[in-house]
């Protein structure tokens, strides 16, 4: 048991984090106060567990429980997988801001605190593990482990290097639990000043539960937490190692991100590139088994070099070990000499030639500095404006930053000149020149050139760039190979680079993650996420002056398919499986991924009201240059009227139920590489 954790005592009314085991209803008890002399306490067991449950503000300022979330590991792999859970640094807690609506202190959080489940041992083939996390820890005054902002899950097939010697052995707090299916499951923590070194033998993700929203109450501007959904995404836009595939818990509707090929067939894929004409020559990580960068981190990382001590298999005489190598290295068929200064190959050098010779870098001898072996004029004429176009707008973001920095660390810039290293390295960064200013400062967002601000930029750089090996087969003209690999050769809907949204973050409704590693077992649902599979059902808004930000719009849905469930195949049980939060005004929820079409949505909306529909066909997307009111391109055939009901609490037809079926309109939103669809209604029944 960790002392640091304040217990509660009977004039504590409420705190974070409880000790209590009550007799009477947690929801009660938390919502009141039934500490004060003046009451009836709650009985006490003799051996007081601590609670995960914390309290928070609502936009009332009344106190809410706000319960755990949980993060599951399933290994379907045939080896030992290690995971571990670190939470990130934060100069501001946004989160715990939130929680206490308390915006007048930074509840920092300075280190990065580890948590190792089975520490040393990891979690053996075919089992998994659930550890419980509360919002929060609390050490001491105003000192928090903040489990739920910014936190990474590292899986791992070798336990090397996990652990540091930065890293300082701490008690784990008892608020957070954890619990093995046939595995045991231990937890271990450490505070660093670290992260994790690149050279692991894990695949990063990331997640965060809830969010912390700005708000203006009664002319106050504050921080509101809203606890409904978990985000998360795979973080192959680093680097990709292992296949991995998460999903939201208690959200049966939404498929999973990433991968679930085995382990043996992954690597296979992975060296397949590697021996293929794009992917001759990419780095990989200086490790016995295959871990490539991605687009940035060839360019980031290239000098980067490892202690003396690492096991790694490149080692040359007398220097440190580097970070990236090429596989001709890794399987020791490198010179001393290649040892050293052999980062990269053929497909790196081609992205380089493309930046060095389709577009002009005045003062700057490309071919004398290295970084141009080929010229490769006269590129097509659409390719070199966008490069163009790109380069004039990262060398404008470079001029705001020179001008801002006198407000910044110190009176020189960190990076005084535009340069075409400098501005590669950022462009396939997607991020901006603010080194020595923060992360927040001088975004992207807010540069712009003549015809070209950042919203009209970015989809460019994203469609036409990023993605143009969907219409470039000449390996020397693609922009990036990586993300091809990722979405073509490795199938997997993840980032292949920083502003990859065709389907990268994630956030959805759901009480936790589900990782499943090596394979599928494990996932609430076994089909992979695209937003064109599925759609949003948005009920529609209430009128001003109806309803409340505490209060359920939807207290809850489901969706059957139709032949496809053995003691149902019609649809014709009431079936809502997810519960929607009962103090938030969610007017909407997302069918992200269903076996089939047809299929019967059910939803309670916040008068209980029940609404049942019949969706037909999966939305087509439209033709380029189609009317966007005429799409989904099946828009009329969607929506089964006659299936279309709504029914009172009591049961009865509800008087306007015609009327609301009516108002189904299936819409679409469209760009090169994303298609989402939507249901929208004009709103609940009551107060059409």
């Amino acid at each position: 048991m960790n002392p640091s954790v304040q217990r509660v005592s009977r004039h504590a009314c409420p705190i974070p984090v409880l000790r209590i085991s009550v007799s009477l209803s947690l929801a009660l008890m938390l919502a009141g106060c039934l500490f004060d002399d003046d009451t009836t306490t709650a009985s006490v067991d003799p051996a007081p567990a601590p609670t995960q449950t914390v309290m928070c503000k609502d936009y009332d300022g009344v106190d809410v429980p706000v319960k755990p979330k949980t993060i599951t590991v399933h290994n379907n792999s045939a080896g030992t997988i290690y995971p571990v859970l670190a939470t990130s640094k934060n100069a501001v807690n946004q989160w715990v801001q939130g929680c206490f609506q308390d915006t007048t202190k930074d509840y920092p959080t300075e280190h990065v605190y580890k948590l190792y489940i089975n520490e040393g041992k990891g979690i053996p083939s075919k089992s998994s593990v659930t550890i419980t996390l509360p919002l929060y820890s609390k050490l001491a005054e105003d000192r928090y482990i903040t489990w739920w902002n910014g936190g990474r899950v590292v899986l791992a097939d070798r336990d090397e290097r996990l652990l540091g010697k930065e890293d300082t052995a701490m008690a784990t707090p008892d608020t957070v639990t954890c619990q093995g299916q046939d595995t045991e499951c231990a937890l271990s923590t450490y505070s660093s000043p670290v992260g994790f070194p690149e050279n692991i033998y894990a695949q990063l993700s990331e997640y965060t539960f809830g969010d912390s929203i700005e708000a203006d109450i009664s002319g106050k501007k504050t921080r509101i937490l809203k606890p409904e959904n978990v985000g998360y995404n795979i973080s192959y836009v680093d680097h990709v190692y292992m296949p991995v595939a998460m999903g939201p818990k208690n959200n049966p509707y939404i498929g999973y991100s990433g991968s679930t090929w085995s382990l043996v067939e992954f690597r296979n894929k992975l060296k397949s590139f590697l021996d293929s004409p794009k992917g001759t020559g990419w780095p990989v990580y200086n490790l016995a088994e295959l871990k490539l960068p991605g687009g940035y981190n060839i360019f980031a990382q290239r000098d980067g070099v490892l202690p003396m001590d690492d096991n790694v298999p490149v080692k040359p005489d007398g220097v440190s070990p580097p970070v990236l190598t090429v596989l001709k290295c890794t399987d020791g068929k490198c010179s001393e000499e290649e040892k050293k200064t052999l980062r990269f190959g053929e497909a790196v050098q081609r992205m380089q030639n493309l930046w060095g010779t389709c577009i002009d870098w005045p003062g700057e001898d490309l071919v004398a500095k290295g970084f141009v072996t080929e010229n490769l004029a006269p590129c097509p004429s659409a390719l070199m404006t966008n490069l163009q176009t790109v380069q004039k707008f990262f060398a404008q973001n470079h001029q705001n930053y020179l001008a801002m920095y006198g407000g910044c660390k110190g009176p020189t810039p960190e990076i005084p000149t535009f340069t075409y290293w400098e501005a590669i390295k950022h462009i396939y960064g997607w991020v901006p020149f603010n080194e020595g200013c923060g992360a927040d400062a001088n975004k992207l967002s807010k540069t712009s050139i003549p015809g070209w601000d950042h919203a009209k930029i970015q989809p460019m750089y994203i469609h036409d760039l990023q993605y143009n090996y969907k219409k470039e087969t000449e390996p020397k003209l693609q922009f990036n190979p990586y993300v091809e690999l990722i979405h073509e050769n490795l199938e997997m809907n993840a980032y292949g680079f920083s502003v990859d949204d065709a389907v990268g973050f994630m956030s959805e409704l759901g009480d936790g993650i589900i990782f499943a590693v090596g394979g599928p077992e494990g996932l609430e649902n076994p089909k992979q996420f695209d937003y064109a599979d599925g759609f949003s059902l948005i009920v529609g808004a209430l009128p001003a002056g109806v309803g409340h930000p505490n209060k359920a719009v939807i207290k809850k849905y489901g969706v059957c398919a139709i032949n496809q469930e053995a003691d149902d195949p019609k649809c014709e049980k009431d079936k809502q499986d997810v519960i929607m939060p009962a103090n938030s005004a969610i007017s909407q929820f997302r069918v992200g991924t269903v076996p089939s079409y047809p299929i019967n949505v059910r939803f309670t909306d916040l008068d209980d009201n029940v609404y049942s529909l019949r969706v037909n066909a999966k939305f087509v997307r439209c033709a380029e240059g189609t009317d966007p009111a005429l799409c989904p391109a099946n828009k009329k055939e969607i929506v089964d009227q006659s299936s279309c009901v709504v029914k009172t609490k009591e049961g009865q037809v509800h008087a306007r139920s015609g009327d609301w079926c009516l108002g189904a309109n299936p819409n679409q939103t469209l760009e090169e590489q994303l298609t989402k669809n939507y249901l929208s209604f004009p709103s609940p029944i009551n107060y059409m």
